[in-house]
């Protein structure tokens, strides 16, 4: 009787447990609960529930990383030029927008090769642009240089095809 008793305490605790945890996570748009799939629901759901954090664009995290590794580096008035340079070329480069492909297949080629050409002239700006802010680092800051600045560089594509 006494162990059918802890039993059944047992069982009420548990499922008092995973009521709480439910409308928790339900509340707080978790997605972790029993048989859902970490960070939505079904499929279809495609993230409709997720927060505006994680809906963030690439171009929209690059500018956030490119934020957080401003202020990591606390630069000294005299080293904001340099680090404008630096992320008005990054900006430069996430910015450019390739067009559709359209045209014959010629057409399509000669038009990814100059987005791809446009791309190295930015990209070799913006590598010009590292150094000469990271001549400007003090040693603490190009420790911290190292850790994060790589991480504000775009990944680079040709044209989508469609």
């Amino acid at each position: 009787m006494k162990a059918s008793r802890i039993l059944f305490g047992a069982a009420l605790l548990g499922a008092l447990s995973l009521a709480v945890i439910s409308e928790a996570g339900a509340q707080f748009g978790g997605g972790g609960g029993m048989g859902r799939r970490s960070g939505g629901g079904s499929p279809r759901d495609s993230g409709s529930e997720r927060s505006e954090t994680t809906r963030l664009s690439a171009n929209d995290q690059i500018r956030m990383q490119l934020t957080n590794t401003r202020l990591a580096l606390k630069l000294a008035s005299e080293q904001n030029a340099p680090w404008q340079s630096y992320e008005d070329k990054v900006i430069g480069l996430i910015a450019e927008q390739p067009q559709s492909a359209s045209g014959d297949a010629v057409k399509q080629i000669d038009r990814n090769a100059e987005l791809l050409r446009s791309r190295l002239g930015a990209m070799q700006d913006l590598a010009d642009a590292a150094k000469k802010l990271y001549a400007t680092l003090s040693d603490d800051q190009k420790l911290v240089a190292e850790r994060m600045l790589g991480a504000t560089v775009p990944p680079v594509y040709a044209v989508p095809r469609r």
